[in-house]
């Protein structure tokens, strides 16, 4: 996907700024680290200019960002850490998604959407069955293939990883799964 730095930012920085609220108690550090995610926004965008996957894109460099604004804060304390240790222990690696709506996306269409639309979106199966103008039968029954596919194809691909010390992690095991 083709970087419009400015529609990006007007778009995200409002979700952005109460997310990196929940996680630093300083409304002046909330600012400078918004302005580092710009910044890192905009150089990366100017060189490279090819991100898939925009919104999980700029939330994981929101993230490390902030991650990196810790690590060299001199106001460190006890207290700050503690906050984004609590704030900040992922259950998951967000990577999971970025499989995920891959294999959604290799569906065929008449699953795929369905399936994004339940799931991804959370919309009710009865307004989907409307708005696909299928049965609501037929509707729940192409939701409940396209997971069963989706989980098959994790199955086939990788591994799910779970650790007391690590976040939830999918790791490929089959190159032809990379695409």
């Amino acid at each position: 996907m083709k970087c419009d730095i400015f529609n990006t930012w007007v778009t995200y920085r409002n979700d952005l700024k109460g997310y990196v609220k929940k996680r630093v108690p300083y409304e002046n550090d909330v600012d400078e680290i918004l302005q580092s995610v710009l910044i890192k926004i905009t150089n990366y965008c100017e060189s490279k200019n090819d991100v898939k996957y925009l919104k999980a894109w700029i939330y994981k460099i929101t993230q490390h960002t902030i991650a990196d604004f810790y690590k060299q804060s001199n106001r460190t304390t006890k207290i700050d850490l503690e906050y984004l240790h609590l704030q900040n222990t992922p259950k998951y690696d967000e990577s999971i998604y970025i499989w995920l709506y891959n294999f959604i996306d290799n569906l065929p269409p008449k699953y795929s959407i369905p399936l994004k639309l339940s799931d991804i979106e959370g919309k009710p199966q009865k307004e989907i069955a409307d708005q696909l103008g299928l049965a609501l039968a037929t509707a729940k029954s192409r939701i409940q293939r396209a997971r069963k596919m989706v989980k098959s194809k994790f199955n086939e691909c990788g591994v799910v990883e779970h650790s007391e010390n690590k976040p939830l992690a999918f790791t490929i095991t089959k190159h032809c799964c990379m695409m």
